[in-house]
């Protein structure tokens, strides 16, 4: 027992520092958005600006937006890859390989190579598109709001469904095989094998998987920056380029902390009252 506490006590100072390091930087920045540039207390001014400011909700309505189309389809893409890739006999190992190669190139590499992809003037999907005749020149696909937003989320989902779907491949692999020799045994197909077996047992990783692709999707600020820079006007804005462009562009830090302490307190609230209960009642199930 005397050993024990010690090696307890251990293991608690991380977490301290941890908690430490993280709080003290959040309570300075709320603390910092009730005052002005002068330094002269405000109160809630900056937030009732915030709340008042058009450019916010757009880029927060992107945000969710562009999360939750985000996560969606690549935990539901990336589970159908994975149980594709899970059933091939040759190669499996290579496959798994090469589909991480996307997924370690960093975003805003990516970003920078989206754009030469689609440049209207050389970009490669362009001259594809051209070629086998679906359009008849080039599109600005990073020029035209919508445009922009189909791009930045296809760009997104293309980079890092290998990676879910690598999870999926982890996880569906974890399933007893056995399962599947009794279901071969009373007649079952492919189909019917992925609906009663392999759904409803990858029912809790489809629900942890897919709630940490929301969770980082609503922190999507890199690939964006580079290649849209939040642009074509504001259009694919989300809220850290927001709090970015108001606070590092325009200089107006304690502004740009007030919707940062927004942002947070938004996400928070999506975490603790839609996901955890819907993860809790996936595991209990």
């Amino acid at each position: 027992m005397s050993r024990t506490k010690p090696l307890i006590f251990l293991l608690v100072i991380p977490f301290l520092f941890f908690i430490l390091s993280h709080t003290i930087p959040l309570l300075y920045g709320i603390g910092l958005s009730f005052y002005n540039w002068r330094g002269k207390f405000v109160g809630l001014t900056n937030y009732s600006a915030v709340l008042r400011d058009s450019m916010f909700w757009n880029s927060l309505r992107f945000t969710l937006t562009y999360a939750l189309i985000v996560a969606l389809s690549m935990t539901f893409l990336g589970l159908f890859l994975g149980v594709f890739i899970n059933q091939l006999k040759i190669g499996q190992t290579l496959v798994k390989s090469v589909i991480l190669i996307p997924w370690a190139i960093s975003l805003t590499a990516w970003g920078l190579l989206g754009q030469v992809a689609l440049s209207k003037q050389f970009g490669v999907i362009n001259d594809l598109l051209v070629r086998f005749g679906v359009i008849k020149s080039g599109v600005a696909w990073l020029g035209e709001p919508n445009l922009a937003k189909i791009s930045v989320i296809v760009s997104r989902i293309y980079k890092d469904v290998w990676f879910s779907a690598l999870l999926f491949l982890v996880a569906r692999q974890t399933i007893p095989t056995e399962l599947y020799d009794e279901s071969k045994v009373c007649g079952a197909g492919s189909w019917q094998n992925f609906w009663y077996i392999t759904l409803p047992l990858l029912k809790p990783n489809i629900l942890f998987i897919g709630t940490v692709l929301f969770i980082f999707a609503l922190q999507e600020f890199d690939l964006i920056f580079a290649l849209t820079e939040g642009g074509p006007g504001f259009a694919t804005e989300v809220a850290s380029i927001n709090i970015f462009r108001q606070g590092v562009r325009y200089g107006k830090y304690e502004y740009a902390t007030a919707v940062a302490t927004i942002w947070s307190l938004i996400v928070t609230v999506f975490v603790i009252i839609i996901f955890a209960p819907l993860q809790k009642r996936a595991i209990e199930k």
